[in-house]
């Protein structure tokens, strides 16, 4: 999940209002259309010109308003040039079944990869983790204290994944895996500490 301090609504809420204005939209315009198209008879073929004139003035008017809805709306999507940069870069290895955690991003092969199950972050700076797994794929799910997953990724062999997020609470975060690796898979947990 991503944080915008300085947007009124989230992301999520910002996509259902453009999408419920578009859709009241559409629906208002093809409305207008089917009773305007209604009125008079097919003889009167003036009248059957003025009202297809409005439509198509109505179609145009309804497709620009869209294109400049999508354009102003893509800049508030979550890619890497509107997030800025990192304050803090973390390795994730997951291992059955445990997690190895470090500060910096580490060139070290999994199985050298050397970290521990906890590691502690600064809370309202934006980290990105650089994750992936030593021998199976993984799941790497960041709980909050009230256990809420509130960020996710996946974890897999010979691939890193990034993910980006911002703690907004100061906090004990649990990081659990959220794919099926094993008997011990219920025990493999790891700790942010956010201060």
């Amino acid at each position: 999940m991503i944080y915008f301090p300085t947007l009124l609504f989230s992301i999520q809420a910002y996509s259902a209002t453009t999408a419920f204005i578009a859709g009241t939209l559409i629906v208002a315009t093809v409305l207008f259309i089917i009773f305007t198209s209604s009125k008079g008879s097919d003889d009167k073929l003036a009248e059957k010109h003025k009202v297809y004139h409005v439509r198509d003035r109505y179609f145009l008017i309804l497709t620009l308003a869209i294109i400049v809805g999508l354009i102003i709306s893509l800049r508030f999507l979550p890619y890497e040039q509107y997030q800025g940069k990192p304050a803090e870069e973390v390795t994730v290895v997951a291992m059955q079944w445990a997690w190895k955690m470090a500060p910096g991003i580490s060139n070290a092969t999994p199985e050298a990869f050397t970290g521990e199950s906890e590691i502690t972050l600064p809370a309202n700076k934006l980290i990105r983790f650089v994750v992936t797994s030593q021998d199976v794929n993984h799941g790497f799910g960041i709980y909050s204290p009230e256990g809420l997953l509130i960020a996710q990724t996946q974890a897999m062999p010979q691939y890193k994944n990034e993910l980006e997020h911002k703690f907004t609470e100061p906090g004990d975060y649990h990081i659990l895996c959220m794919e099926y690796c094993g008997m011990p898979h219920a025990y493999m947990i790891g700790t942010i500490h956010v201060k």
